[in-house]
């Protein structure tokens, strides 16, 4: 019997797939493990007419069409970038596996080498993320952030071409590709934290297939699920989207899981940022306690800007 896994259909997300894909038939000796193409609404359509599309943020974009699939028994497993997938997932789908999480960080590349803190003033850096913008504006208010849509491709073709100076893209996308040496400057989270599981992959079956999820068991990495599940329960607290300027990054030292959180406003006026600790026995816990925090703080005030908390 084929296992046949869902993918979207882009350069990156068949290349990350690709390597899932290898992993799990090792795993299958002697079964075709094949890649399945499923054109969602998010390649559909271009950002700016995804948001037009609904009142609500594009959470699911890129995911409702796999998701469909799944539970039509049309493939058995999916793959998904996981800052893509929504922070509670459809009835009847459950994540078979984290895999080991690829650099988190963003990165920036500009047009004449220049990092970050030696970009001239005026320079014109591009991005398509109210996260990134925000932070990029609250430690460089001398730099002008400008819209910048489309594949990895498209976004290193217009810096090419001039209609920027630099953009901000993330590292793990760069590196999936082989075109890490393209990078100019790998961006430490203390000057942009990057989003909320950004660099990390993970597999959905259907809630019932217990015999896959036992079979994925092996390619389940425990610290990036740990991780993941703090960022992830820190941004559903928030009731935060892609769109939501939100980051959040943790890491383990020892029994101790560490997160890290920001809030945004994408005009860099208004930001917040702090650190807390917790269990590693309760990832999610430390998540929530860390939003509410937030919360107690006056997040609220940044985030209903976007429409998004209502308490």
């Amino acid at each position: 019997m084929t296992l046949l896994i869902g993918t979207r259909g882009s350069q990156l997300a068949l290349t990350q797939a690709e390597g899932v894909r290898t992993q799990i038939a090792r795993l299958l000796p002697g079964q075709e493990v094949r890649l399945e193409v499923v054109k969602t609404l998010g390649d559909r359509l271009s950002a700016k007419e995804a948001a037009e599309e609904s009142a609500e943020p594009p959470q699911g974009l890129f995911t409702k069409e796999l998701d469909e699939a799944l539970l039509s028994g049309k493939i058995q497993a999916a793959i998904h970038s996981l800052k893509d997938v929504p922070t509670v997932l459809p009835p009847g789908i459950d994540y078979g596996c984290f895999l080991k999480r690829e650099d988190p960080r963003d990165v920036l590349i500009s047009r004449t080498g220049a990092p970050f803190y030696q970009l001239p003033a005026g320079s014109k850096v591009g991005t398509s993320s109210p996260r990134r913008e925000a932070q990029i504006r609250a430690v460089r208010t001398d730099l002008e952030v400008v819209p910048l849509r489309g594949n990895v491709d498209t976004r290193l073709r217009k810096l090419r071409e001039g209609e920027m100076d630099a953009i901000v893209i993330a590292a793990a996308g760069l590196k999936r590709l082989g075109r890490a040496s393209e990078a100019t400057e790998f961006l430490e989270p203390e000057v942009i934290l990057p989003a909320p599981a950004q660099g990390v992959l993970c597999v959905t079956l259907g809630a019932g297939d217990r015999e896959l999820k036992k079979i994925l068991a092996p390619l389940d990495d425990k610290s990036t699920r740990l991780c993941a599940q703090a960022e992830r329960a820190f941004l559903r607290t928030l009731q935060g989207g892609c769109r939501i300027p939100v980051g959040a990054l943790a890491r383990i030292e020892g029994e101790t899981l560490f997160l890290s959180g920001v809030i945004a406003h994408p005009n860099g006026e208004q930001m917040m940022r702090y650190e807390q600790k917790g269990s590693i026995q309760t990832p999610e816990k430390l998540g929530d306690e860390l939003a509410h925090y937030f919360l107690s703080q006056g997040a609220q005030e940044i985030l209903n800007g976007f429409g998004r908390i209502s308490w």
